[in-house]
């Protein structure tokens, strides 16, 4: 195996780093904005939002529902940027980090939370292979013959 293949490129932790849209599979239509959860504004949020539960909690371990919050705090504060193809009753509905917070943090807002975990864990397995495909030239246009 090449070491090329496991690790991530400078351009492939730029591209985590900054974000990219990534289709939804189990929405069509839906795009979302997002870096990588390796991104390094959301790795040093999580170690921060752990560091200080752990704090109020006097060292004891973290709960599973603890863990489940610092991670969704992460995703509306870090990772998730935008979305395209989000509607309302069938009207575009446009970002907002507040509206991101609410879907996000409520009860009934597991699938969207889902979604917008592994577009970020998505982006960070593929990234190198994402760099990679825009480095391509793009095939030449076919002139229909």
């Amino acid at each position: 195996m090449d070491i090329n293949d496991i690790i991530l490129s400078d351009a492939a932790l730029e591209v985590i780093d900054n974000g990219e849209w990534m289709e939804v599979d189990e929405a069509p239509g839906l795009e979302l904005l997002v870096t990588g959860m390796q991104a390094d504004s959301a790795r040093k949020a999580i170690k921060a939002l752990q560091a200080k539960v752990r704090a109020q909690s006097r060292g004891k371990a973290l709960t599973e529902e603890q863990y489940s919050n610092i991670t969704k705090e992460v995703l509306i504060e870090h990772v998730l940027k935008g979305w395209r193809g989000l509607k309302n009753n069938g009207e575009d509905l446009p970002y907002s980090k507040d509206l991101a917070r609410k879907f996000i943090m409520s009860r009934g807002g597991e699938r969207f939370t889902m979604m917008v975990l592994n577009a970020a864990q998505r982006l960070d397995d593929n990234a190198n292979a994402f760099v990679e495909q825009v480095g391509k030239p793009s095939p030449p246009a076919s002139d229909g013959q």
